[in-house]
Protein backbone atom coordinates (compact mmCIF):
# COMPACT_ATOMS: atom_id res chain seq x y z
CA UNK A 1 0.00 0.00 0.00
CA UNK A 2 0.83 3.61 -0.45
CA UNK A 3 -0.45 6.58 0.89
CA UNK A 4 0.87 10.69 1.27
CA UNK A 5 0.58 12.56 4.29
CA UNK A 6 2.08 15.69 5.25
CA UNK A 7 5.54 15.76 6.52
CA UNK A 8 6.33 16.96 9.83
CA UNK A 9 6.03 20.67 10.45
CA UNK A 10 2.84 21.34 7.73
CA UNK A 11 0.30 22.75 9.66
CA UNK A 12 -3.17 23.24 8.17
CA UNK A 13 -5.27 26.39 9.55
CA UNK A 14 -7.97 28.45 8.39
CA UNK A 15 -8.22 32.29 8.60
CA UNK A 16 -12.19 33.32 7.35
CA UNK A 17 -12.78 31.61 4.42
CA UNK A 18 -9.55 30.80 3.05
CA UNK A 19 -7.58 27.89 3.85
CA UNK A 20 -3.70 28.78 5.06
CA UNK A 21 -0.71 25.55 5.05
CA UNK A 22 1.88 26.85 6.80
CA UNK A 23 5.26 24.74 5.58
CA UNK A 24 8.62 23.56 7.58
CA UNK A 25 10.73 25.97 5.20
CA UNK A 26 11.84 28.93 5.63
CA UNK A 27 14.68 31.54 4.30
CA UNK A 28 17.77 31.59 6.78
CA UNK A 29 17.41 35.53 7.36
CA UNK A 30 14.53 35.56 9.64
CA UNK A 31 13.04 31.95 9.95
CA UNK A 32 9.39 32.95 9.33
CA UNK A 33 7.58 29.81 7.58
CA UNK A 34 6.40 30.50 4.01
CA UNK A 35 2.81 29.56 4.01
CA UNK A 36 0.35 28.57 0.85
CA UNK A 37 -3.14 30.58 0.91
CA UNK A 38 -6.11 28.84 -0.90
CA UNK A 39 -9.23 31.06 -0.94
CA UNK A 40 -12.41 29.57 -1.20
CA UNK A 41 -11.52 25.57 -1.09
CA UNK A 42 -14.42 23.10 -2.16
CA UNK A 43 -15.43 20.45 0.29
CA UNK A 44 -13.16 17.60 -1.18
CA UNK A 45 -10.51 20.20 -1.28
CA UNK A 46 -11.33 20.67 2.98
CA UNK A 47 -11.39 17.20 3.03
CA UNK A 48 -7.84 16.31 1.63
CA UNK A 49 -6.43 18.96 3.56
CA UNK A 50 -7.48 16.52 6.79
CA UNK A 51 -6.75 13.15 5.75
CA UNK A 52 -3.47 14.49 4.45
CA UNK A 53 -2.88 15.93 8.23
CA UNK A 54 -4.25 12.66 10.26
CA UNK A 55 -4.26 9.26 8.35
CA UNK A 56 -3.38 9.77 5.41
CA UNK A 57 -4.72 9.11 1.77
CA UNK A 58 -3.79 5.78 0.09
CA UNK A 59 -2.88 6.63 -3.19
CA UNK A 60 -6.15 3.81 -4.77
CA UNK A 61 -8.42 6.50 -3.00
CA UNK A 62 -7.58 8.66 -5.58
CA UNK A 63 -6.85 6.57 -8.44
CA UNK A 64 -9.41 4.01 -8.75
CA UNK A 65 -12.70 5.32 -10.49
CA UNK A 66 -16.17 4.72 -9.04
CA UNK A 67 -14.54 5.60 -6.06
CA UNK A 68 -17.86 6.92 -3.70
CA UNK A 69 -14.83 8.60 -1.32
CA UNK A 70 -14.01 10.54 -4.56
CA UNK A 71 -16.87 11.90 -6.83
CA UNK A 72 -15.73 11.69 -10.39
CA UNK A 73 -15.49 15.45 -11.62
CA UNK A 74 -13.49 16.87 -8.84
CA UNK A 75 -11.01 13.44 -9.08
CA UNK A 76 -8.52 15.26 -11.54
CA UNK A 77 -7.99 18.78 -9.09
CA UNK A 78 -7.35 16.81 -6.04
CA UNK A 79 -4.79 14.56 -8.00
CA UNK A 80 -3.36 18.05 -9.06
CA UNK A 81 -3.51 18.97 -5.55
CA UNK A 82 -1.19 16.03 -4.48
CA UNK A 83 0.94 16.67 -7.37
CA UNK A 84 1.39 20.23 -6.12
CA UNK A 85 2.21 19.53 -2.66
CA UNK A 86 4.41 17.01 -3.34
CA UNK A 87 6.53 19.43 -5.82
CA UNK A 88 6.73 21.99 -2.99
CA UNK A 89 8.18 19.26 -0.17
CA UNK A 90 4.94 18.83 2.05
CA UNK A 91 3.96 15.37 1.41
CA UNK A 92 5.39 12.28 3.12
CA UNK A 93 4.87 8.72 0.55
CA UNK A 94 4.91 6.00 2.70
CA UNK A 95 4.87 2.08 1.25
CA UNK A 96 3.43 -0.04 3.70
CA UNK A 97 4.01 -4.17 3.96
CA UNK A 98 2.54 -6.53 6.72
CA UNK A 99 4.97 -5.59 8.73
CA UNK A 100 3.41 -1.75 8.98
CA UNK A 101 5.80 1.09 6.91
CA UNK A 102 8.67 -0.08 5.22
CA UNK A 103 9.79 2.62 2.95
CA UNK A 104 9.26 6.24 3.02
CA UNK A 105 10.74 9.46 1.05
CA UNK A 106 10.56 12.60 2.82
CA UNK A 107 11.13 16.05 1.95
CA UNK A 108 14.16 18.37 3.16
CA UNK A 109 13.70 20.73 0.87
CA UNK A 110 10.97 23.27 -0.89
CA UNK A 111 11.10 21.44 -4.24
CA UNK A 112 10.93 17.99 -4.89
CA UNK A 113 10.68 16.80 -8.70
CA UNK A 114 9.07 13.14 -9.27
CA UNK A 115 10.79 10.77 -11.24
CA UNK A 116 9.52 7.47 -12.62
CA UNK A 117 11.02 4.26 -13.50
CA UNK A 118 12.55 4.82 -17.05
CA UNK A 119 11.37 2.96 -19.79
CA UNK A 120 13.38 -0.04 -21.57
CA UNK A 121 16.35 -1.32 -19.64
CA UNK A 122 18.30 0.76 -17.24
CA UNK A 123 20.74 0.27 -14.54
CA UNK A 124 20.56 2.29 -10.91
CA UNK A 125 22.49 2.56 -8.37
CA UNK A 126 23.56 5.56 -4.95
CA UNK A 127 25.01 8.33 -5.75
CA UNK A 128 28.75 8.57 -4.57
CA UNK A 129 27.63 11.56 -2.25
CA UNK A 130 25.00 9.53 -0.35
CA UNK A 131 25.51 9.23 3.68
CA UNK A 132 23.32 6.25 5.51
CA UNK A 133 22.53 7.10 8.94
CA UNK A 134 20.81 5.39 12.06
CA UNK A 135 16.87 6.24 12.40
CA UNK A 136 14.85 5.22 14.64
CA UNK A 137 14.37 1.64 13.98
CA UNK A 138 15.97 2.01 10.77
CA UNK A 139 18.33 3.94 8.09
CA UNK A 140 18.08 7.13 6.76
CA UNK A 141 19.36 7.58 3.31
CA UNK A 142 20.38 11.14 2.03
CA UNK A 143 22.91 13.22 0.33
CA UNK A 144 23.69 16.89 -0.38
CA UNK A 145 22.58 17.28 -3.73
CA UNK A 146 18.85 15.37 -3.33
CA UNK A 147 16.01 17.53 -2.33
CA UNK A 148 14.92 13.87 -0.16
CA UNK A 149 15.84 11.57 2.22
CA UNK A 150 14.73 8.05 2.29
CA UNK A 151 13.86 5.72 5.05
CA UNK A 152 14.39 2.59 5.56
CA UNK A 153 12.11 1.30 8.24
CA UNK A 154 12.04 -2.46 7.06
CA UNK A 155 14.77 -4.34 8.26
CA UNK A 156 13.94 -6.17 4.92
CA UNK A 157 14.46 -4.15 2.75
CA UNK A 158 18.52 -3.92 4.10
CA UNK A 159 19.84 -5.96 1.28
CA UNK A 160 18.77 -3.17 -1.10
CA UNK A 161 21.22 -1.15 0.11
CA UNK A 162 23.93 -3.23 -1.07
CA UNK A 163 22.78 -3.83 -4.41
CA UNK A 164 22.78 -0.41 -4.81
CA UNK A 165 26.20 0.24 -3.82
CA UNK A 166 26.91 -0.71 -7.37
CA UNK A 167 24.83 -0.91 -10.92
CA UNK A 168 21.51 -2.93 -10.50
CA UNK A 169 18.74 -3.02 -12.82
CA UNK A 170 14.70 -3.35 -11.52
CA UNK A 171 15.21 -7.25 -11.99
CA UNK A 172 18.00 -7.21 -9.52
CA UNK A 173 15.83 -4.90 -7.16
CA UNK A 174 12.97 -7.35 -7.06
CA UNK A 175 14.52 -10.34 -6.69
CA UNK A 176 15.38 -8.93 -3.26
CA UNK A 177 11.76 -7.12 -2.10
CA UNK A 178 9.76 -9.44 0.53
CA UNK A 179 6.61 -10.98 -1.62
CA UNK A 180 4.52 -8.26 0.22
CA UNK A 181 6.48 -5.59 -1.20
CA UNK A 182 7.13 -6.94 -4.68
CA UNK A 183 3.88 -4.96 -6.70
CA UNK A 184 5.80 -1.48 -5.26
CA UNK A 185 9.19 -2.53 -6.80
CA UNK A 186 8.63 0.71 -9.19
CA UNK A 187 7.14 2.73 -6.49
CA UNK A 188 10.39 1.99 -4.67
CA UNK A 189 12.97 2.84 -7.86
CA UNK A 190 10.98 5.92 -8.02
CA UNK A 191 11.60 6.82 -4.61
CA UNK A 192 14.92 6.95 -4.68
CA UNK A 193 14.93 8.58 -7.76
CA UNK A 194 12.90 11.18 -6.68
CA UNK A 195 15.17 11.94 -3.90
CA UNK A 196 18.12 12.21 -5.35
CA UNK A 197 19.94 9.53 -3.46
CA UNK A 198 20.20 7.59 -6.50
CA UNK A 199 20.63 7.75 -10.20
CA UNK A 200 20.12 6.32 -13.56
CA UNK A 201 23.94 5.64 -14.82
CA UNK A 202 25.63 6.33 -18.04
CA UNK A 203 28.05 4.18 -20.04
CA UNK A 204 30.90 5.08 -17.10
CA UNK A 205 28.71 4.33 -14.26
CA UNK A 206 28.08 7.92 -13.04
CA UNK A 207 24.63 7.95 -11.66
CA UNK A 208 23.08 10.64 -13.68
CA UNK A 209 22.33 12.89 -10.12
CA UNK A 210 26.31 13.17 -9.70
CA UNK A 211 26.91 14.30 -13.49
CA UNK A 212 28.02 17.16 -13.07
CA UNK A 213 29.37 17.43 -9.66
CA UNK A 214 31.64 14.28 -10.86
CA UNK A 215 32.88 16.39 -13.59
CA UNK A 216 33.89 19.52 -11.13
CA UNK A 217 35.73 16.84 -9.24
CA UNK A 218 33.75 17.87 -6.10
CA UNK A 219 34.48 15.19 -2.73
CA UNK A 220 31.61 14.50 -0.64
CA UNK A 221 33.44 16.17 2.62
CA UNK A 222 33.31 19.73 0.24
CA UNK A 223 29.90 19.68 -1.23
CA UNK A 224 28.50 18.79 2.17
CA UNK A 225 30.13 21.63 3.57
CA UNK A 226 29.14 23.69 0.58
CA UNK A 227 25.35 22.60 0.51
CA UNK A 228 24.60 22.78 4.29
CA UNK A 229 25.93 26.10 4.92
CA UNK A 230 25.16 28.08 1.57
CA UNK A 231 21.55 27.36 1.38
CA UNK A 232 19.08 29.92 1.38
CA UNK A 233 15.97 27.55 2.21
CA UNK A 234 15.93 25.66 5.29
CA UNK A 235 13.99 23.28 6.70
CA UNK A 236 12.76 24.06 10.57
CA UNK A 237 11.58 20.56 11.19
CA UNK A 238 14.00 18.37 9.98
CA UNK A 239 13.39 15.42 12.67
CA UNK A 240 17.19 15.96 13.82
CA UNK A 241 17.50 16.46 17.80
CA UNK A 242 16.79 19.87 18.85
CA UNK A 243 20.58 21.43 19.50
CA UNK A 244 21.36 22.37 22.97
CA UNK A 245 21.61 25.97 24.03
CA UNK A 246 25.19 26.69 24.35
CA UNK A 247 26.05 28.68 27.72
CA UNK A 248 27.70 31.94 26.17
CA UNK A 249 28.53 33.27 29.83
CA UNK A 250 31.53 29.91 28.77
CA UNK A 251 32.76 32.23 26.86
CA UNK A 252 33.11 35.57 26.90
CA UNK A 253 34.52 37.75 24.51
CA UNK A 254 37.77 38.43 26.21
CA UNK A 255 39.85 35.09 26.51
CA UNK A 256 41.87 34.43 29.24
CA UNK A 257 44.70 31.48 29.71
CA UNK A 258 46.10 29.46 32.42
CA UNK A 259 49.80 30.23 31.70
CA UNK A 260 53.11 29.58 33.10
CA UNK A 261 54.16 33.34 32.99
CA UNK A 262 53.55 36.55 31.39
CA UNK A 263 55.24 38.85 29.26
CA UNK A 264 54.22 42.28 28.75
CA UNK A 265 55.11 43.72 24.90
CA UNK A 266 56.03 46.77 24.27
CA UNK A 267 53.27 49.32 22.68
CA UNK A 268 54.09 50.25 18.86
CA UNK A 269 55.56 53.44 18.07
CA UNK A 270 55.19 55.10 15.38
CA UNK A 271 55.80 52.97 11.85
CA UNK A 272 58.75 54.99 9.57
CA UNK A 273 58.44 53.79 6.85
CA UNK A 274 57.65 55.00 3.04
CA UNK A 275 54.89 52.51 2.39
CA UNK A 276 51.76 53.74 1.54
CA UNK A 277 48.61 51.39 1.85
CA UNK A 278 48.78 51.27 -1.87
CA UNK A 279 52.55 50.27 -2.10
CA UNK A 280 51.50 47.37 0.80
CA UNK A 281 48.97 46.02 -1.48
CA UNK A 282 51.30 45.71 -4.06
CA UNK A 283 54.46 44.29 -2.46
CA UNK A 284 52.53 42.41 -0.73
CA UNK A 285 53.86 38.43 -1.52
CA UNK A 286 54.69 35.59 0.18
CA UNK A 287 58.20 35.04 1.27
CA UNK A 288 60.02 31.48 2.64
CA UNK A 289 63.33 31.88 3.22
CA UNK A 290 64.95 33.60 5.71
CA UNK A 291 68.34 35.68 7.37
CA UNK A 292 70.46 34.01 10.07
CA UNK A 293 69.11 37.19 12.09
CA UNK A 294 65.61 36.62 14.12
CA UNK A 295 62.89 38.75 14.60
CA UNK A 296 63.01 40.61 17.92
CA UNK A 297 60.19 41.26 20.46
CA UNK A 298 59.44 44.57 19.38
CA UNK A 299 58.57 43.80 15.64
CA UNK A 300 56.84 40.77 17.03
CA UNK A 301 54.99 43.09 19.19
CA UNK A 302 53.92 45.68 16.62
CA UNK A 303 53.10 42.32 14.23
CA UNK A 304 50.65 41.78 16.70
CA UNK A 305 49.46 44.60 17.81
CA UNK A 306 48.20 45.86 14.61
CA UNK A 307 46.56 42.77 13.54
CA UNK A 308 44.89 41.47 16.72
CA UNK A 309 44.68 43.51 19.82
CA UNK A 310 41.62 45.04 20.75
CA UNK A 311 40.69 48.19 20.45
CA UNK A 312 37.13 48.33 22.30
CA UNK A 313 34.74 45.88 23.71
CA UNK A 314 31.09 46.26 22.51
CA UNK A 315 27.87 45.34 23.39
CA UNK A 316 25.82 43.66 20.47
CA UNK A 317 22.14 43.18 19.46
CA UNK A 318 21.47 44.89 23.01
CA UNK A 319 18.00 44.99 23.58
CA UNK A 320 17.32 41.45 21.96
CA UNK A 321 17.57 37.96 23.83
CA UNK A 322 20.58 37.42 21.90
CA UNK A 323 22.81 40.14 23.12
CA UNK A 324 26.03 39.25 23.48
CA UNK A 325 29.83 40.64 23.97
CA UNK A 326 31.45 41.60 20.66
CA UNK A 327 34.81 42.79 20.28
CA UNK A 328 36.44 45.48 17.83
CA UNK A 329 40.14 44.30 16.80
CA UNK A 330 41.86 45.90 13.38
CA UNK A 331 40.57 42.52 11.88
CA UNK A 332 37.01 41.92 10.62
CA UNK A 333 34.83 39.49 12.45
CA UNK A 334 31.06 37.84 11.58
CA UNK A 335 29.12 39.73 14.54
CA UNK A 336 32.08 40.72 16.36
CA UNK A 337 32.47 37.22 17.91
CA UNK A 338 36.54 37.22 16.87
CA UNK A 339 36.39 33.55 18.54
CA UNK A 340 39.66 33.15 17.22
CA UNK A 341 42.54 33.41 18.94
CA UNK A 342 46.08 33.38 18.15
CA UNK A 343 49.09 31.05 19.58
CA UNK A 344 52.84 31.52 19.10
CA UNK A 345 55.28 28.96 18.60
CA UNK A 346 58.80 30.71 19.01
CA UNK A 347 61.60 28.92 17.20
CA UNK A 348 64.03 32.10 18.01
CA UNK A 349 62.93 35.86 18.78
CA UNK A 350 65.47 38.27 20.18
CA UNK A 351 64.44 39.35 23.65
CA UNK A 352 61.97 36.27 24.30
CA UNK A 353 62.25 33.08 24.96
CA UNK A 354 61.32 29.88 22.52
CA UNK A 355 58.31 28.24 23.79
CA UNK A 356 54.25 28.49 22.71
CA UNK A 357 52.58 31.64 24.11
CA UNK A 358 48.80 32.73 23.68
CA UNK A 359 48.66 36.31 22.87
CA UNK A 360 46.41 38.30 25.69
CA UNK A 361 45.25 40.62 22.65
CA UNK A 362 43.98 42.20 25.83
CA UNK A 363 46.66 43.55 27.58
CA UNK A 364 48.87 42.82 24.49
CA UNK A 365 51.13 40.60 26.32
CA UNK A 366 52.33 36.73 25.39
CA UNK A 367 51.50 34.24 28.42
CA UNK A 368 53.69 31.38 28.29
CA UNK A 369 51.87 27.46 28.02
CA UNK A 370 55.23 25.53 26.91
CA UNK A 371 59.06 25.34 26.42
CA UNK A 372 59.34 24.51 23.12
CA UNK A 373 59.05 21.21 23.22
CA UNK A 374 58.76 17.95 20.88
CA UNK A 375 55.16 18.53 19.65
CA UNK A 376 56.29 22.56 18.73
CA UNK A 377 59.25 21.58 16.70
CA UNK A 378 56.75 19.04 15.08
CA UNK A 379 54.52 21.89 14.57
CA UNK A 380 57.62 24.05 12.98
CA UNK A 381 59.00 21.07 10.68
CA UNK A 382 55.68 20.93 9.60
CA UNK A 383 55.16 24.57 8.23
CA UNK A 384 58.98 24.21 6.87
CA UNK A 385 57.53 20.65 4.57
CA UNK A 386 54.69 22.72 4.09
CA UNK A 387 56.37 25.25 2.07
CA UNK A 388 58.42 22.82 -0.08
CA UNK A 389 55.14 21.79 -1.53
CA UNK A 390 54.35 24.61 -2.97
CA UNK A 391 53.54 24.59 -6.68
CA UNK A 392 54.84 28.67 -7.18
CA UNK A 393 57.66 28.02 -4.24
CA UNK A 394 60.28 28.75 -6.68
CA UNK A 395 62.26 30.10 -3.81
CA UNK A 396 62.43 27.11 -1.61
CA UNK A 397 64.15 23.40 -2.65
CA UNK A 398 62.11 20.58 -1.84
CA UNK A 399 63.38 18.98 1.26
CA UNK A 400 64.95 22.16 1.95
CA UNK A 401 62.65 24.56 3.68
CA UNK A 402 63.65 26.18 7.13
CA UNK A 403 61.62 26.53 10.05
CA UNK A 404 60.26 30.14 10.82
CA UNK A 405 61.32 32.63 13.45
CA UNK A 406 57.26 32.27 14.57
CA UNK A 407 54.61 30.02 13.77
CA UNK A 408 51.64 31.32 14.27
CA UNK A 409 48.71 29.26 14.94
CA UNK A 410 44.90 30.41 14.96
CA UNK A 411 42.47 28.66 17.44
CA UNK A 412 38.64 29.00 17.14
CA UNK A 413 36.70 28.68 19.99
CA UNK A 414 33.75 26.81 18.46
CA UNK A 415 31.41 27.00 21.67
CA UNK A 416 31.10 31.00 20.90
CA UNK A 417 29.72 31.20 17.42
CA UNK A 418 27.70 28.09 18.61
CA UNK A 419 26.46 30.19 21.26
CA UNK A 420 24.95 32.26 18.11
CA UNK A 421 24.87 30.19 15.03
CA UNK A 422 23.94 26.56 16.79
CA UNK A 423 20.63 26.73 14.59
CA UNK A 424 21.85 27.91 11.79
CA UNK A 425 24.49 25.46 10.99
CA UNK A 426 26.85 28.06 9.98
CA UNK A 427 29.52 28.41 13.04
CA UNK A 428 32.26 26.54 11.30
CA UNK A 429 31.50 28.30 8.08
CA UNK A 430 32.21 31.98 9.99
CA UNK A 431 34.75 30.38 11.76
CA UNK A 432 36.48 29.61 8.04
CA UNK A 433 35.84 33.22 6.70
CA UNK A 434 36.83 34.83 9.79
CA UNK A 435 40.24 32.89 8.84
CA UNK A 436 40.45 34.17 5.72
CA UNK A 437 40.11 38.46 7.13
CA UNK A 438 43.07 37.27 9.97
CA UNK A 439 45.14 35.82 6.92
CA UNK A 440 45.12 38.82 4.97
CA UNK A 441 45.21 40.99 7.35
CA UNK A 442 49.08 38.84 8.77
CA UNK A 443 49.93 39.58 5.61
CA UNK A 444 49.77 43.28 4.80
CA UNK A 445 50.81 44.15 8.64
CA UNK A 446 54.15 41.56 7.83
CA UNK A 447 54.63 43.26 4.60
CA UNK A 448 54.44 46.81 6.25
CA UNK A 449 56.32 46.23 8.39
CA UNK A 450 59.26 44.29 6.75
CA UNK A 451 58.86 40.96 7.37
CA UNK A 452 58.95 37.40 5.57
CA UNK A 453 55.04 36.31 5.55
CA UNK A 454 53.63 33.18 4.24
CA UNK A 455 50.16 31.68 5.04
CA UNK A 456 49.81 27.71 5.26
CA UNK A 457 47.34 25.70 3.74
CA UNK A 458 47.87 22.65 6.25
CA UNK A 459 48.41 22.30 9.91
CA UNK A 460 47.79 19.32 12.75
CA UNK A 461 44.91 19.81 15.12
CA UNK A 462 46.34 16.53 17.11
CA UNK A 463 50.03 18.61 17.51
CA UNK A 464 48.15 21.85 18.88
CA UNK A 465 46.29 19.80 21.23
CA UNK A 466 49.29 17.90 22.77
CA UNK A 467 50.69 21.43 22.80
CA UNK A 468 48.28 23.33 24.25
CA UNK A 469 47.03 20.78 26.86
CA UNK A 470 43.23 21.87 25.19
CA UNK A 471 40.69 19.29 23.99
CA UNK A 472 40.24 20.32 20.12
CA UNK A 473 36.54 20.44 20.72
CA UNK A 474 37.00 23.32 22.91
CA UNK A 475 39.12 25.36 21.15
CA UNK A 476 40.34 23.59 17.29
CA UNK A 477 43.29 24.90 15.12
CA UNK A 478 42.01 26.42 12.06
CA UNK A 479 44.84 28.23 10.62
CA UNK A 480 48.70 28.31 10.55
CA UNK A 481 50.95 31.76 9.51
CA UNK A 482 55.16 31.92 9.36
CA UNK A 483 57.10 34.89 9.86
CA UNK A 484 60.90 35.44 9.87
CA UNK A 485 63.39 38.04 8.59
CA UNK A 486 63.49 37.57 5.02
CA UNK A 487 66.69 36.81 3.09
Amino acid sequence: MLSYRFRDGVHVGSEESDCVITTPYATRLNSIRHSLRFEDPSDSFKALLRDLSTDGVEREQLSIKNNPLVNEPCRSELLADLDNFYAKGLLLIEISGVNGAAICLKPVRSMLHRRTVPEGGFRIRFSRYVNVQPFNDGLRISSPLSAGAVLVLDQRLFPILVQLVSECDEEIIRKVLPDDLQEHCADVVSMLLSSGTAGICDVQGVPDVDKEAVDAGWTAEDLEFHCHTREQMIDLCSGQSVPRPVDQERYPAKHQRIILCSQSLPRPSRINNNLSFFQVIHSRKTIRSYQDKPVNVSVLADFLWHSMHIREEIRCDPGLPRAYEGLLRPVASAGALHSIELYLCINRCIGLQSGFYHYDSANHSLGKLNDLADPCLQMLDLAAASTCRAPQSTSVSPGQGQRPDVLVVMAARYGRNAGLHQQTGLSYALILKDVGSIYQQLYLVATALGLAPCGLSFGSSELFEQVSGLSGCLECSVGEFMIGNPR
